[in-house]
């Protein structure tokens, strides 16, 4: 029998659909990218946000328009545990329906809708079916939140935090590496706080310190990192070990004091410039990614100024943005003086197009420099590769590195190159290969 998946959301997800692969192909299952051969269509869906529900809702849609009766269709992730009960009721032609409560028994689930042995296989970190880059893979940490932000509903989702076993994830490293991994990229909704729960400590440094040594690793980068939990600890191990990313991905949200309490996050405008600041003086290179809010309830022209002024300030090297979506069951649900979304649009593309030009300015000074960098892929037609050196995640978020390669070489995906850089604009850099 042939599967499809169609994997929406973040890369946390990702790797539920990577697993589910893993488990599905070791029965009955290979994999097949023409929805018209699948016997099981998967859909993984998000639920975080609204435009990623309605992403969800009509890529179900859409798939129940075109798929034959005889196809069985299921439905799991992140909308499937919040919205179980909707979507049996909704789309009774997905035949099952899967929250994310119910994946210890994936495929008992699946083997009865098929009639077919299970052999009690369970969804396993070490069996996965990439669906990136075997050079560039995920690796999730921990699970679930406790952080209990206003506006998030993944705690409602995934539950509470739960960090994995750090041999466990050392034995998951080791093995993509033999098979060919090269850059390893640390996941969870809060890569900080790993082991909190489990070791009753922080233990990032600890865990980072012991992957550094896996031999074969180019690159470790870490994702999600939550301020108040950047230890002096956590930076010393980053400064001084090559091979981990100097790499901060903060998620901040806002700027304004006053918005950050509603919003219950931890970390204060001056607590974050203190800290931004550190990293900085440190790490010199070090590159600072962040996302940001505008529309949070109660938010003013006065509160959106003072965010403005602090992007201008802290010169972030990648920014990303959302509009306040306001979901259901969340704290901030029903919060009073809820902003207008046509000011919160307005004031989203004043903050894009304000970052936007510090990006090309910040780009602009790496022009000479030179780095080491990962082949991610090559285009036929404009005879150009796409690279990432410690900068650039691989994302949607970071875009890459674009090369030429002006002599003849015998580049393979996955490799590791020098790049000199000749150009960039807002979101890019432009280079050339000069050592294979």
């Amino acid at each position: 029998m042939k599967l499809g998946m169609i994997s929406l959301g973040c890369s946390k997800n990702q790797i539920d659909s990577e697993m589910i692969l893993g488990m599905l192909t070791k029965s009955d299952f290979s994999i097949t990218q023409n929805q018209d051969e699948a016997d099981l269509i998967i859909i993984n869906t998000c639920g975080f946000i609204d435009s990623a529900k309605n992403e969800a809702l009509e890529e179900i849609a859409r798939v129940i328009a075109e798929k034959r009766d005889d196809q069985k269709l299921v439905v799991c992730g992140c909308l499937a545990e919040r919205y179980k009960e909707f979507l049996e009721y909704n789309f009774p032609k997905i035949d099952l329906v899967i929250s994310i409560n119910e994946y210890p028994k994936f495929g008992e689930l699946i083997s009865h809708l098929f009639s077919i042995k299970n052999d009690n296989e369970q969804l396993s970190f070490h069996n996965r079916v990439l669906i990136s880059s075997k050079y560039t893979p995920y690796v999730r940490i921990a699970d679930g939140c406790n952080n209990h932000c206003a506006f998030c509903a993944i705690p409602l989702i995934r539950g509470k935090y739960i960090s994995r076993d750090m041999d466990d994830i050392i034995k998951e490293v080791s093995g993509l590496v033999r098979n060919g991994a090269k850059e390893i990229n640390l996941i969870a909704q809060d890569t900080s706080k790993y082991g909190v729960d489990n070791y009753h400590k922080l233990m990032l440094p600890s865990l980072l310190k012991e992957l550094s040594n896996i031999e074969g690793i180019f690159l470790i980068r870490i994702f999600y990192i939550y301020p108040e939990s950047i230890t002096d600890e956590l930076i010393d191990v980053i400064k001084n070990n090559k091979n981990i990313a100097p790499y901060f991905d903060i998620p901040l949200q806002h700027a304004s004091n006053k918005i950050l309490k509603y919003m219950n996050r931890h970390s204060t405008k001056e607590s974050s410039i203190e800290l931004i600041n550190k990293i900085r003086t440190e790490i010199p290179n070090a590159v600072i990614r962040t996302t940001l809010m505008v529309g949070f309830p109660y938010e003013t022209k006065k509160d959106f100024d003072e965010l403005i002024d602090f992007v201008k300030e802290m010169r972030f090297f990648h920014m990303g943005a959302f509009m306040y979506s306001r979901e259901e069951d969340t704290p901030s649900y029903n919060m009073k003086h809820r902003v207008p979304k046509f000011i919160s649009k307005k004031r989203y593309d004043i903050l894009m197009e304000t970052q936007r030009r510090i990006a090309l300015e910040e780009k602009k000074k790496l022009i000479g420099c030179t780095f080491d960098a990962i082949v991610d892929s090559y285009d036929e037609d404009s005879y150009t590769y796409s690279l990432r050196n410690y900068m650039f995640a691989p994302d949607d978020v970071d875009s890459s590195i674009i090369a030429t390669c002006p002599f003849e070489n015998d580049i393979s995906l996955g490799d590791i190159v020098k790049v000199k850089i000749i150009d960039a604009n807002e979101y890019e850099l432009f280079g050339e290969i000069v050592e294979v």
